[in-house]
């Protein structure tokens, strides 16, 4: 009885710190919302996100667009030292990607904290 009762304690706090490290790096930061915008022939992925901690670093950006004949991967410049509150940041895609591959049919964005995915978003 007493073995059990450890057992189901020890089970417990497992889970309870498992479920406090996963969720640390995701309360880092969340994109808040993504736009698709064609500016002068070159495509700009608008990105408006948040941070909660004091101060946050190595945040990184991926966005994987499907072309109507190809898939390619844009990825940002990593972003450290940033304060907590309502941030933005664009990616540009050259217009030479347009003439070639013709247009983005969709995107996804993945917001990566340390190296850890923590947020994604979905665009058409």
């Amino acid at each position: 009885m007493r073995f059990k009762n450890l057992l189901i304690s020890v089970f417990i706090a497992v889970i309870l710190l498992y479920s406090t490290l996963e969720n640390s790096f995701a309360l880092s930061a969340e994109i808040k919302n993504v736009t698709k915008i064609n500016r002068m022939g070159n495509y700009i992925i608008l990105i408006n996100y948040e941070t909660h901690g004091t101060w946050t670093d190595n945040l990184l950006f991926k966005v994987y667009c499907k072309f109507n004949e190809e898939e390619f991967t844009f990825t940002s410049a990593v972003l450290n030292n940033i304060p907590q509150g309502w941030h933005k940041t664009e990616i540009g895609i050259s217009d030479v990607m347009k003439k070639r591959y013709g247009s983005i049919r969709e995107y996804k964005i993945e917001l990566y904290c340390k190296g850890i995915l923590i947020d994604t978003k979905s665009g058409y």
